[in-house]
């Protein structure tokens, strides 16, 4: 997303530093040689330190902003259809089955005279177990060409432009109400303590919440190119 940052540091800078005269009353149309060499310095005091586009960029990866993360959450939407919806099922057969039989056979002769045979007695104890087992696996394969997660992927990548484009202004802002504070002290250095001591606090205050803006880089940026 940091490809939507412009360059154009140079231009921006001299137009701070046009606020800063018209805000002091200065005639930015008569420069003489001096007050020019004066200016070009003041473009280059604060070289040392990150520039607006290297403050933004640092911010946009400090939040995780990634520009084809987009394209990657739709694809990766898309091919999640390919995994199937499984279900399986288990089921338990206990069966107990016992069976008692007597049995006795009588029979007549030709005389009538009966006889009987030796009882029979029959028991049976069946016991089983069976398992059955199941699985069903059911596919989607409409969501290849469209899933119906994409809306809701469309609504957060509005929500993440609109919070990219907040949080850029913000930024940008902040950085240059404290160049312009910078340079203001740089072209007009002689003023009364307790201005000096405002504008100084107004800086810090500026830088800690750039700082918080970039995770802590801008702060380490400063001191490391002072060391």
């Amino acid at each position: 997303m940091t490809d939507r940052i412009l360059d154009q540091p140079i231009s921006v800078l001299l137009f701070a530093i046009a606020v800063v005269l018209l805000a002091t009353g200065a005639d930015a149309h008569a420069l003489d040689d001096a007050d020019a060499e004066l200016l070009h310095r003041a473009l280059q005091a604060f070289d040392d330190e990150p520039n607006v586009y290297e403050v933004q960029a640092q911010l946009l990866d400090h939040r995780d902003f990634d520009g084809h993360r987009p394209d990657r959450w739709t694809r990766r939407a898309r091919l999640s259809h390919l995994l199937p919806r499984v279900q399986g099922q288990s089921n338990w057969l206990d069966q107990h089955h016992r069976q008692d039989r007597f049995r006795e056979d009588i029979d007549a002769d030709d005389d009538g005279l009966y006889h009987r045979d030796g009882a029979q007695h029959l028991w049976r104890d069946d016991l089983r177990f069976r398992s059955i087992y199941s699985i069903r696996l059911d596919f989607d394969l409409s969501g290849l060409v469209f899933s119906g997660d994409e809306m809701a992927i469309q609504r957060e990548v509005r929500s993440r432009w609109a919070m990219h484009d907040d949080l850029v202004e913000e930024v940008t802002n902040l950085y240059f109400a404290r160049r312009r504070l910078q340079i203001q002290g740089y072209l007009f250095g002689d003023e009364d303590p307790m201005s000096a001591l405002d504008r100084h606090l107004e800086i810090e205050a500026l830088t800690a919440r750039i700082d918080a803006l970039t995770g802590g880089w801008f702060r380490t940026q400063i001191q490391e190119e002072r060391r």
